[in-house]
């Protein structure tokens, strides 16, 4: 596929998307766009289909997620051929049936992974890719500044408020790439390569993009829309605001991880 500009991701969030899924999104999308993935595709956890249809210009194959008005949604851009409402751990395809597998920032929420990474396993076919993004063991960390926290004496209340961030999030997991690469490996995908997103400061700036949403929530409340009016968003301004953290290089450490896998030739399908 070719690679999208940092601008053309960027305006493409910024037309539809609240702040905080520009951010991430965005830099999600230019590392994944820099993925070769050859049809037939799948996209497990697509939810309204807006992120797809920024990494999948030319469309995907199928799009999954359990949520019935997300797929409403996605089915109207258009981007997939097929949406389907559908259980990530127990998938109603044929085994090897996609030559890659795709899923953004999905993993966390899902309690039962590894009934996911298998299911993955089986549907993709021997030498397929499988792209992911994931949120990794220094999230919490990096998402706030924990040290200013301390020296005002709320250590307590700091990690009563990661705490509770993380349930309102609904994130279960926090796994460092190396658990994450066994995990990958038990079930017959190979780690192709890996790298950190997210610095430190690309994570704070998130954190606060949370509450800079706030409007938009309004916005979607009364019209519908998140950005009823997207030359608010699409300008300068906010391109060069957000620009230095989708072009920012690789962090060490980062707070999320994206992997590209192999399906090893010699997995069984199941």
């Amino acid at each position: 596929m070719t690679a999208a500009t940092s601008e053309e991701i960027l305006r493409a969030h910024l037309r539809e998307m609240p702040l905080h899924r520009v951010l991430i999104r965005a830099i999600e999308a230019r590392i994944l766009t820099g993925v070769t993935l050859p049809r037939p595709i799948l996209d497990i956890g697509c939810g309204d289909g807006h992120f797809g249809s920024v990494l999948f210009p030319h469309g995907a194959d199928v799009g999954l997620d359990p949520g019935l008005a997300d797929l409403s949604e996605a089915k109207g851009r258009r981007v997939y051929r097929m949406v389907t409402a559908a259980d990530s751990g127990a998938m109603p395809f044929p085994g090897a049936a996609f030559r890659s597998v795709v899923s953004n920032c999905v993993f966390e929420h899902i309690p039962a992974i590894d009934k996911t990474v298998a299911e993955i396993a089986r549907v993709l076919e021997p030498g397929g890719t499988f792209a992911t993004t994931v949120i990794g063991d220094r999230f919490r960390e990096l998402l706030t500044e924990a040290r200013a926290w301390r020296r005002l004496g709320l250590g307590a209340l700091h990690r009563a408020y990661v705490d509770w961030f993380t349930r309102k999030a609904v994130h279960f997991h926090f796994d460092s790439p190396e658990t994450w690469r066994a995990r990958f490996e038990a079930a017959g995908l190979e780690v192709v390569r890996w790298r950190w997103y997210m610095s430190p400061e690309a994570t704070r700036a998130f954190h606060r993009s949370l509450y800079w949403s706030l409007p938009h929530l309004v916005a979607r409340k009364l019209t519908g829309s998140w950005v009823p009016a997207p030359k608010l968003f699409d300008n300068r301004f906010w391109l060069r605001r957000l620009a230095r953290y989708v072009d920012e290089p690789e962090p060490d450490p980062g707070s999320c991880i994206a992997f590209v896998c192999r399906r090893k030739p010699e997995s069984p399908v199941k």
